[in-house]
This record gives structure tokens, sequence and C-alpha cells, in this order.
């Protein structure tokens, strides 16, 4: 599969007409284009093949290119494409099952994006209490539109920056007055903030288990506290199931710990890669979605529910409820971060790894973290040697020392333990570095 044209060549290329060579921060930083994908792998320009274990930062759960998928999607496009008049049939049909499978959905509408869905979300707790704040929690990533962009995971980041810092230049600074940040798990700095502004707070925002930084689990009680706050202030509790919905469960996190949130904003693994994102929740706030009317918020976009990522995703979780593939995907996970503990055990590295069903993190650090703060004193330099070492050995890894990654259901138990042996080199290397 090697090629003449090499990948150093395209990103000089790319360079030349896409700022930074491409159009999703993300994916700077990389030496290699990929130029195919199937299953669990991909492959460069130069031939080489990786294990994919960033899946496009959470879309691919099926495994890449898959045909049954890809196939629906064919048929849908020869059949009928975009109309722009009244709901696509496969809107129907994908409403029902996510107001079936997810606890919070009594009605759910669709879009194009995560941060498409948190937008809305906000736009719909604002119609519905007439308040302007919103609430977040630190280094927790919301999309990037203006009033939900503060206070992330920004890379310039010190202990002593503002909670509330904006994400990244360009956002509106009056937003950040009227964002309330709070750390993560800290139960008396989130009473502390309902204590003060309470009655301003128009909607809390959450993920319901960390991956904007990894891996962090609420406390427990944490997640109860947030949704026992927002009901005695009459505060919309919006839950960012964005990557955890239809990965840590067809239901999402909500189905597993019981919390059930006003709102729900989910996207990736829905359409196996194709572009889809939604907002599902309580007909008292859904019903506020309309338009173009002072009481109603607008809900427009020539994309929403393209029948395209309907028929994807319809397929996905028909696929996914037959071969049972969430039990699938949590063997899998779990096997791999035994074997990542092994390894660093048996290396002596210190490092630990943290996860949840098909996603997992590795810190190097020397206990777990439990908020965004935590996360500040990682050894970037033993994670840059620990990547690069994997990286050498085909397994494709985030290049940031608090990211996330996941595996998908195309993955094999040799797949797992090639990685777990490449990630024993990898964690060995660590240990050369002060």
């Amino acid at each position: 599969m090697t090629n003449s044209v090499t990948s150093a060549q395209l990103w000089d290329d790319a360079k030349r007409v896409i700022p930074r060579g491409a159009s999703s921060g993300h994916r700077i930083g990389w030496n290699q284009v990929f130029v195919q994908a199937r299953g669990a792998h991909l492959w460069d320009e130069e031939g080489t093949q990786y294990l994919d274990f960033l899946n496009a930062w959470g879309p691919i759960i099926l495994g890449h290119s898959d045909v049954r998928v890809n196939e629906a999607v064919l048929r849908a496009v020869n059949t009928c494409d975009l109309t722009g008049v009244g709901p696509q049939l496969g809107e129907i049909e994908l409403g029902q099952t996510v107001c079936e499978l997810m606890p919070s959905a009594e009605k759910v509408a669709f879009c194009t994006s995560g941060t498409d869905a948190t937008m809305h979300a906000a736009h719909i707790a604002r119609a519905a209490t007439g308040r302007r704040k919103l609430l977040k929690f630190h280094g927790s990533y919301h999309g990037w539109s203006d009033h939900v962009a503060v206070g992330g995971a920004r890379s310039d980041l010190t202990r002593e920056s503002p909670l509330n810092t904006p994400n990244g230049a360009g956002l509106h600074p009056a937003v950040v007055a009227d964002v309330i940040v709070v750390e993560w798990n800290d139960a008396a700095g989130l009473r502390a903030a309902f204590d003060e502004h309470g009655s301003d707070i128009a909607a809390a925002f959450a993920e319901g288990f960390i991956h904007s930084y990894g891996c962090v689990a609420p406390a427990p009680g944490f997640l109860e506290l947030l949704r026992e706050l927002c009901t005695a202030n009459g505060t919309v509790f919006v839950l960012d199931e964005v990557k955890t919905g239809f990965r840590a469960a067809l239901g999402g996190i909500q189905s597993i710990n019981g919390v059930v949130p006003d709102l729900t904003a989910f996207g990736k693994a829905i359409a196996n890669g194709y572009s889809l994102a939604g907002l599902a929740g309580k007909d008292e706030f859904m019903g506020h979605l309309g338009a173009y009317t002072h009481e109603d918020v607008t809900i427009d976009g020539t994309y929403n529910a393209s029948p395209y990522a309907l028929a994807a995703a319809n397929a996905t979780l028909a696929i996914m409820r037959e071969e049972d593939t969430i039990a699938r995907i949590y063997a899998l996970g779990e096997r791999l971060r035994d074997g990542y503990r092994r390894a660093i055990a048996d290396t002596g590295a210190e490092a630990v790894v943290t996860g949840l069903g098909s996603e997992w993190a590795v810190y190097f650090r020397s206990e777990a973290p439990t908020n965004f703060r935590d996360t500040m004193d990682v050894h970037t330099a033993r994670y840059a040697a620990y990547q690069a070492h994997l990286l050498s050995q085909g397994v494709l890894e985030t290049t940031s020392p608090t990211g996330d990654r996941r595996l998908n259901a195309a993955t094999t138990e040799a797949d797992i333990d090639r990685a777990i042996e490449a990630a024993h080199g990898a964690f060995a290397a660590t240990t050369q570095i002060a």
C-alpha cells in the first residue's frame, strides 16, 4: 500500500491551504496522514499499519468502515436524500429508539455536532428559567459555543489560573461573568456555588464520567448531589453524554448510575463515524424548541437529521443491540486495563490507569486524579516517551498526557495482547526519565 507521496509531503501541502494543516485542533501534531481505515486498524501513506485506540475521539464504535453501516447509508442515499420538508423517515425511527433507550429522553431532536447540542441545551435552559448564568466543572469541555467554552482544559493553564478562564482566544469576554466553574468532585464548592448563585443559574452542565481530561469518575454521591441541588434551585441539569452515550451503555451513563438529567446532549458513537448528534430530555424543556418567536428556542440546520447519518445511526444501534456490543467492548477494555496495570507493576513505572468500559486513560503520576487540577502535575516527558514507543510499535494512542482513548468492537483479544506487550516496553522506557 506504499505510495510515492509521503505523509510529510502531504502535511506540507495541507499547511499551504489549511491553517496548521488540519481543520480540527486535535489532528495537529502528528507526522502521519492516514489513508485507509478498516476494523480496528489504520494505515498511513507509507503503508504502516496501526492499532487505533483513538477511534476519532469516540465515534467509531463498531469498527472503521463497517460494511453493514455503509450499506445502510448507501441505501438511504439512493432512496431519498435531503428534502428540506418534514421529518426524514429514519428520524422517526431513531427518535423512537433513543426515547426507548435513554432514561431522560421523552423527546429528542437531532443536529450535527456535540457543540450544536450543548448550545441548544443552554438556549432551552435560559428560555425555560428566564435566567442567564451557567454552572460547569473545571476542565470539562462542552463544545465551542461561547457560553460553555469557559473553564476547559487549555494547554497553558496553571494551578493559579482562574477556574473560569476562557478555552481560547476570540470568545466573547462578557460571557465569563455568566459562567460559574466548580472543581469536579468538590461537594463543598458545589454547595457554595448554589448557595450564592442558585436563583440565577439557568443550567448546570456536567459529564457523568469525565472524559475531557482522561477518565475521572464522580465521587460517590457527587452526581446525586448535583441532581438534588438543581431540583431544589429550579436549575436545568444538562448531562453531556457526547462521549458516554451509546458507548458506556446504550442508554448512556445515566442508565448505569440512575441519575437522570433534564436534558442530555449526545453524539459520537451513535452513528459509527457519521456526523450526528442530538439533544434529548423531558418534554417540559424540549417543548421550548420551536422557530422564530420570542418564546421559542430556534433549532434550525440544513443538515440536522440528514438521512445518511440517520441511516448510519439506525444500523449502528440495531447491530449493537443484536450483538451485545457493550458487553464485548467492556470485556476488551478490562482486559487491556488489567494488562497495562501489570506492565506498570512489572516495570516499576510511576503511572496509573483509569477507565470505564471501552475507555481508559494513563496518567504519569503516583495516584489517580480526582479532578482537573490533579492532572496538572502529570509527567509530560515520561508520557511523551511512552506514547512515542507505542507509536513505534504500531499502537496509536493520544499525544495528550491527559487524553482519553478507547477501542472499538472490531478489536480482537490478540490486538489487546499485542498492545499490552507494546505497553510493557513503553512503561519501561519511562523509568529512565527523571
